[in-house]
């Protein structure tokens, strides 16, 4: 059975940060993100200076979407 969860990962050398959304079958598969930026961050400062926070979760994809777009507003997006 899938579980939709709504994570954000964050850098702990600098405080940035990403929240996403996420498919899985286990809540410690390791997942921090797969966008292009996230990416070369991890590859610049190492997956061991990451942390994921699984922040919910959900039993429908659309559930987890939905609360996604609660936390992601124009505020947050524009925030250095």
């Amino acid at each position: 059975m899938s579980i939709y969860l709504v994570y954000k990962t964050t850098n702990l050398s600098n405080g940035k940060y990403y929240i996403g959304k996420h498919k899985c079958q286990s809540l410690d598969d390791g997942y921090l993100g797969s966008g292009t930026l996230l990416k070369a961050a991890v590859a610049k400062y190492g997956r061991e200076n990451f942390e994921r926070e699984v922040l919910a979760t959900f039993p429908t994809e659309h559930e987890s979407y939905d609360y996604e777009q609660t936390i992601v507003t124009e505020a947050l997006v524009t925030d250095p």
